[in-house]
């Protein structure tokens, strides 16, 4: 199983431009040789976060996540909130349900008879899109 994971690592280094492929780097997990660095940091923190689940065997979580995750709720969104039915700061997850609970309740095609009806269920999922988007933006 090793060495699918070598040539995989080796394939991989080769596709994005990894000259050190084929050096005498050490293998499983190692960082690369010379402590060299992509020019993308995207890429390097990808390939630092792999060398790290490969040394450790579990997650960590990254800066990004952490600075969205202590962001508090903006208080220009707290109608949103509430359109979606759920408390102002609410995580996303929550939110996520909540707004598919209601357009699910709200959808226009179960008024397809009665078209005011229709309306009405049109100009209420187009707010709760509107919210849930304006809420999903913010965090």
């Amino acid at each position: 199983m090793d060495g699918i994971i070598d040539r995989l690592a080796d394939f991989l280094r080769s596709v994005l431009g990894d000259n050190d492929a084929s050096s005498d780097a050490p293998r499983g997990g190692a960082s690369r040789a010379g402590g060299a660095r992509y020019a993308d940091p995207d890429l390097q923190e990808a390939w630092e976060e792999l060398d790290d689940y490969m040394r450790t065997g579990t997650e960590k979580e990254r800066p990004r996540e952490q600075a969205q995750a202590r962001k508090p709720a903006d208080e220009t969104l707290r109608q949103d909130y509430a359109n979606l039915e759920v408390p102002f700061g609410a995580d996303i997850e929550t939110v996520r349900a909540s707004y598919k609970r209601l357009i699910m309740r709200y959808h226009p095609d179960k008024q397809a008879g009665a078209p005011e009806k229709q309306r009405v269920a049109l100009e209420i999922t187009k707010k709760i899109n509107e919210s849930f988007e304006r809420i999903r933006r913010q965090q």
